[in-house]
């Protein structure tokens, strides 16, 4: 990363932050409640002659020692960037809270529907906010820091970890309130509001502001490092499928066809390697997600890059674009399923293929070659398939069977496998005939 990409990165922090500040602010003066992570400074801030913006610094110190109370001696040596830059982050993130509290003063709706709606557009404003902090992915603000760190100590899920700790500011929050006023001040519903449509906000948000992270980078590469020129010349095969239409058989046909390189399963066992997951633990859950909204709501961390989040389906998914990644790097190949196009969406020789076919097909793959029984075995497709699109809408914010992801529909119910295979080779030597030039 070069000191302009940088340098445009901490810009798009910093107002992301004070968009972030808003956000809270927006949310406290809809007189409905506070987000779990201002309640504390919130609580403090109207009991005492302190703003909200000196007790979120305040807040912001102990969550800092109790960092490096989890990072030990060798850890703080390590991680002494990451401490020491939490504490300009923190003064300038309060500085924003006071001044978006004071711009905010003479907002004092008192209809229940238009509190309700300020309550609402504050989680909105507050998400973008977020979303921002995520793009610009240069540092960790204190409160998901230290969830992090926890989560990592304790080897869970960073959602598990993170929903306990909102809850406990609430708590405390709670407790403080009683003892210093004798009722409970600024938590209420919104409270709960806030804790489950911020990630949601945050998903619906990120996918629509690409542009800042193509500005952030320009005149560079991408995100990740632009591959070689070389790797470039490459040319690589994906084949997103449904179940029961044959992708793996295909993929093979085509490796062979073609003597390049085939990944599947493989894939697997070389993610096992890299994370530390046992390969049947990756199996089991590679394309499995919450089926509950609720549960998606509270359970998965929105507000923080993938790489920096330990809940399992985030690992996964990190761990295995990785391997993609490196082994489309290593030459020409096949690859099946994960994701992978999306994953080398960079890379202008990636032929994108997507392989479809009508139940009657799929269920007599699925029983003789699968061994799955006649009972039930169209709900069996049909939960499969779903969890696909689920799990590819999840991680790339795109529609898994939207056809203009790719370059090669085929209907396997209606051509032969041996007709998709010479297809895909036919385009495969064309790609290769022109990078070749």
């Amino acid at each position: 990363m070069n000191r302009k990409e940088l340098l445009r990165r901490y810009i798009v922090f910093i107002v992301a932050l004070f968009i972030t500040s808003f956000g809270v602010s927006f949310i406290i003066r809809s007189f409905m409640g506070t987000s779990p992570i201002s309640s504390i400074p919130y609580v403090m801030s109207v009991n005492t002659p302190l703003s909200m913006g000196t007790y979120n610094f305040i807040l912001n110190l102990f969550l800092i020692a109790g960092q490096m109370i989890l990072l030990g001696k060798d850890g703080i040596k390590k991680k002494s960037a990451d401490l020491l830059m939490q504490i300009p982050i923190s003064v300038l993130f309060g500085a924003f809270i006071d001044l978006t509290m004071a711009m905010l003063s003479g907002y004092t709706p008192e209809l229940y529907i238009v509190r309700l709606l300020s309550l609402v557009l504050g989680c909105a404003i507050l998400s973008l906010g977020v979303s921002l902090e995520v793009i610009a992915d240069v540092t960790m603000l204190s409160g998901e820091y230290f969830v992090h760190l926890v989560s990592q100590k304790s080897k869970k899920e960073f959602g598990t970890i993170k929903m306990l700790f909102d809850g406990s500011l609430v708590v405390i929050a709670a407790v403080l309130s009683l003892a210093l006023s004798g009722h409970i001040e600024g938590l209420r519903e919104g409270t709960l509001v806030a804790v489950l449509v911020t990630g949601p906000f945050v998903r619906l948000f990120t996918p629509h502001l690409q542009f800042v992270k193509r500005w952030e980078t320009k005149p560079g590469a991408g995100i990740v490092a632009e591959p070689a020129e070389a790797v470039h010349n490459q040319v690589i095969v994906t084949i997103s499928r449904e179940y029961g239409s044959g992708g793996h058989l295909i993929g093979e046909m085509v490796s062979k066809k073609l003597g390049i390189k085939f990944y599947d399963k493989e894939i697997i066992s070389l993610a096992a390697k890299e994370s530390g997951f046992s390969e049947q633990f990756i199996s089991e859950r590679e394309q499995e997600m919450p089926s509950s909204i609720l549960y998606q709501m509270i359970m998965q961390d929105y507000e923080v890059p993938l790489e920096k989040s330990l809940s399992a389906e985030d690992a996964i998914f990190v761990t295995q674009s990785r391997v993609i990644r490196h082994l489309a790097e290593e030459g020409p190949c096949v690859i099946v399923g994960r994701c992978a196009d999306y994953v080398l969406r960079d890379y202008p020789n990636c032929i994108k293929v997507f392989l479809y076919a009508d139940m009657e097909h799929k269920r007599e793959r699925a029983v003789k070659e699968f061994g799955l029984s006649e009972d039930g075995v169209e709900a069996e497709i049909e939960r499969i398939n779903r969890s696909r699109s689920t799990h590819y809408y999840h991680f790339t914010g795109n529609r898994w069977e939207d056809f203009k992801n790719y370059q090669l529909i085929c209907d396997t119910g209606a051509m032969s496998a041996e007709q998709i295979c010479n297809t895909i080779a036919d385009i495969y030597k064309a790609k290769k005939a022109v990078a070749n030039k």
